[in-house]
């Protein structure tokens, strides 16, 4: 999830915000954050490499999705702002169904996967006719959007395989055919898109119809999936970095590493899934690239321009832990060690920002969008995405072959 660019509607969350500053808990949130920038680095080595601890982190993250789907009520994850909860979110919740899932298989916890399938089950309840998923948040009457659309197919494809039970595939089916049904020619998405724009990012949802594909047997999504990552690797710099990858279009130029992370990791998926080996090296290119961009201590900026020069002084918390699962995915086929040191390196840094901003049973076990907190991506928010990759990072380290000793 990217942001929406500033409207007069952001201005109006913003005014929100900036309103309930001086309510206590947001208050020191933002002295924490102010302290922590005089300070050399105190996320090194945060994280440590005990799995007891790496578990204690993750399941204080569960316990805040938890949380999240309480409050919300309906059945899916929100977020939090320093003003208070958001209703469900659609896109987001599909893909914390897997998340919740495999924490679930990890720890026994058959309480997470009650709640995976409650997630599924409202996603089904708020499919439109179309088979589309509306973006943003629940109940604000907005048109299905590619991108949301496709991150709902992980989950209901997710539940499907968890259960058994035909209705999520068949949800799946419906939300996938109104995907390819406004696919161009050359493989990319304008109409359904937000702000219809084209943009490289949405190979993270098609590989989601990669997985379709393979659980329905239906080439079709496979096909579109392919056309997809095609044109986005169209895109790529032969340095990595990518074109047409940011959310909005005066993001192109510097994008994010959270889209940079969406599409490469889309990549990824899709030339493991499919069996092409270009687009799997396409994904590590990126990858391999943003590795060199991290400092010591695994801090990594949030914005690069195309020649990978550093854009933006606030680092993007779900694109830090983006690439922390893409060197950690990479790492199971090569053992190279300096991937996966690099992916522990992220996770002292993100590590670090969870506790620092653990303030109050609203934000406690959550990352905020940004550091510091103030930063322009999702300023002054806990974007429940953010919290997703953590978990995803936290897992794949843990299940790493050669885990770090150090």
């Amino acid at each position: 999830m990217s942001p929406a660019p500033f409207t007069s509607r952001n201005a109006r969350n913003l005014a929100g915000m900036v309103a309930t500053l001086p309510w206590p808990p947001n208050a020191v949130v933002l002295a924490r954050n102010a302290v922590s920038l005089r300070r050399e680095r105190p996320w090194t080595g945060f994280a440590g490499r005990d799995p007891a601890r790496l578990t204690e982190l993750a399941e204080a993250g569960l316990r805040w999705f938890a949380r999240s789907q309480d409050a919300v009520g309906s059945g899916g994850v929100g977020d939090f702002r320093f003003q208070g909860w958001t209703p469900g979110y659609p896109e987001v919740t599909g893909y914390i169904i897997p998340t919740m899932l495999d924490w679930a298989a990890r720890l026994s916890r058959d309480d997470l996967r009650g709640r995976a399938i409650r997630m599924a089950e409202w996603e089904l309840g708020i499919q439109q006719p179309d088979g589309g998923f509306e973006s943003w948040y629940e109940g604000e009457g907005r048109p299905p959007v590619v991108f949301n659309t496709g991150q709902v197919i992980r989950g209901l494809v997710r539940a499907a395989a968890e259960t058994g039970e035909e209705r999520f595939l068949d949800g799946a089916r419906r939300a996938g055919d109104w995907i390819i049904s406004g696919q161009e020619p050359d493989g990319s998405f304008s109409k359904g898109n937000y702000l219809d724009m084209t943009r490289v990012y949405d190979v993270y949802a098609t590989a989601a119809l990669a997985q379709l594909a393979k659980a329905s047997g239906d080439d079709r999504y496979a096909r579109a999936a392919l056309a997809n990552a095609e044109f986005a690797v169209s895109q790529q710099l032969p340095n990595g970095w990518f074109d047409l990858c940011d959310n909005v279009p005066e993001g192109n130029a510097t994008p994010s590493t959270h889209t940079l992370g969406y599409t490469a990791d889309g990549l990824l998926e899709i030339g493991t899934l499919l069996d092409e080996p270009e687009l799997v090296a396409a994904g590590e290119l990126t990858a391999r690239a943003l590795l060199d961009q991290v400092e010591p201590g695994g801090r990594l900026p949030g914005r690069f321009d195309r020649n990978w020069s550093p854009a933006a002084e606030y680092v993007v918390l779900t694109g830090s832990s983006q690439l922390g699962i893409l060197l950690a995915l990479i790492h199971t086929r090569t053992a190279e060690a300096d991937l996966i040191e690099g992916a522990w390196a992220l996770l002292d840094f993100v590590a670090y920002c969870q506790h620092l901003n653990s303030v109050g049973s609203n934000r406690r076990g959550a990352l905020t969008g940004s550091y510091p907190v103030w930063g322009r991506y999702v300023p002054l928010k806990y974007p429940s995405w953010a919290t997703k990759f953590y978990l995803d990072h936290i897992r794949l380290l843990l299940e790493a072959d050669t885990p770090s000793s150090a």
